[in-house]
């Protein structure tokens, strides 16, 4: 009986340093000791954890000798290893590699981001490159909070514009300010006469002969506050792009990347294939309108007088290709004591889904930015950029008879686009929508 109770009492003895109990304190700021609500604690190698209250106290159950990990946004994570008291309160210190986040504003001046009294987004060159758009405005959708970009169908150097916060004004331009290196550059879109018949040609915009390459980081400023940085013509917002520096690398430093994208209509309006030529059920040779007597294999006279069986095409189909874009880019970037060096060259080739309309553009860029007196705080920043755009047949947008997504979808459907006389015609003239005018 005396040898059972002994084995109890040294089991008891020995068990009890392992059994739950309950741990609890206060978490606080270590730079003001201001309580922390919100923190995250986790013991650590187990799935238990709490958070603090209003007042940054926990309760949390744990044994001696486990371990407390506290987490907190703007801490630095602490581990905390508890002890025979149950009573465990301590502070975390500020990160401020968090809390000191610079960014680039206005002339290229770099300040701390919580100090800006605007609204101020940052976009990563590496983010823009992910959808590899050969537009830069287009690498923008879905990036920016508040940032609209409405973009043409038109092919290649087709404009897309941009619109920070909604339209400004009716009849100004409303796109955003946009500055690339501490210059101004025009991203104005379309024509004079940019109305609903629209004809003019698709000029392009003034990104899109940017190199997404090239672009170390956007940002972009939002709001009256921030148009007072650059004067009224930041109205509308501004749009920061800084181009790479050259930065310490390993081996050569040489990049080289190939990008092949394709294109095609992604939908096309459901068309009737039941009547033929001309309208009110008469089928006229001339006519423009696909209402006329009902598709039967009859024998017809063709616009060009011979005869042919009337039948329905898929003209769209048989006009738009599959548009094939290749994009190759080789850049060389190092850093030498205080003189970085960056360069890069890149070749866009993209032959539209528009028969005859292409792109090929070459962007050449060398920049070399070198740091010298005490402190290294004198600069000299040289940059040479290069662009050479060489578009063909630049299409044309709006309600007209030289746009070729309205022609083909309002084009007869008994009249076939692969007619061999259609091909000689079309030769010369500029583009489908003149055809019918001929006759």
């Amino acid at each position: 009986m005396h040898n059972l109770l002994l084995r109890l009492i040294v089991f008891l003895m020995i068990s009890s340093p392992v059994l739950a109990q309950t741990i609890s304190g206060k978490i606080t700021s270590g730079t003001d000791g201001t309580a922390l609500p919100g923190v995250s604690v986790l013991v650590k190698g187990t799935t238990a954890g709490t958070t603090t209250d209003a007042s940054g106290a926990y309760s949390i159950s744990a044994t001696s000798g486990d371990v407390l990990i506290a987490s907190f946004i703007g801490f630095k994570t602490k581990e905390v290893t508890i002890g025979a008291s149950s009573a465990v309160s301590f502070s975390l210190e500020e990160d401020a590699s968090q809390l000191n986040e610079v960014v680039v504003t206005a002339l290229g001046v770099k300040r701390e981001k919580k100090s800006l009294g605007y609204a101020l987004q940052e976009v990563k060159g590496e983010v823009l490159l992910e959808a590899r758009e050969n537009n830069l405005a287009n690498a923008l959708s879905g990036k920016v909070s508040g940032l609209q970009v409405i973009r043409s169908s038109n092919g290649p150097a087709s404009s897309s514009k941009i619109v920070l916060r909604g339209n400004n004004s009716l009849t100004g331009d409303n796109q955003p300010l946009i500055v690339v290196d501490g210059i101004p550059l025009d991203n104005f879109t379309g024509a004079s006469n940019n109305d609903y018949w629209n004809p003019s040609t698709d000029r392009g915009n003034g990104m899109g002969d940017i190199n997404p390459d090239d672009i170390e980081s956007m940002s972009v400023l939002k709001g009256a506050s921030a148009a007072a940085l650059y004067g009224s013509r930041a109205g509308n917002g501004v749009i920061l792009i800084t181009t790479k520096t050259g930065k310490k690398q390993k081996g050569l430093g040489i990049t080289y990347s190939n990008t092949v994208g394709l294109e095609t209509i992604f939908m096309t309006p459901d068309l009737q294939n039941s009547f033929g030529q001309g309208s009110d059920n008469i089928y006229n040779n001339a006519g423009t309108t696909s209402w006329g007597p009902k598709i039967a294999g009859q024998t017809v006279k063709n616009w060009d007088s011979t005869s042919v069986a009337m039948r329905s095409y898929d003209n769209i189909g048989n006009f738009f290709k599959t548009g094939v874009s290749v994009n190759q880019s080789l850049s060389f970037q190092q850093q030498i004591n205080s003189t970085s060096i960056y360069s890069s060259i890149t070749f866009l080739d993209d032959k539209s889904k528009i028969p005859g309309s292409t792109l090929k553009r070459a962007n050449l860029l060398a920049r070399a930015v070198s740091k010298f007196g005490p402190s290294d705080k004198w600069t000299i920043d040289t940059k040479i950029q290069y662009v050479n755009s060489n578009v063909k047949n630049r299409p044309l947008s709006g309600v007209n008879s030289s746009n070729s997504f309205n022609t083909m979808y309002l084009l007869p459907r008994s009249m076939d686009i692969r007619d061999s006389n259609l091909r000689e015609i079309r030769k010369h003239v500029t583009c489908f929508g003149m055809v019918l005018a001929m006759r």
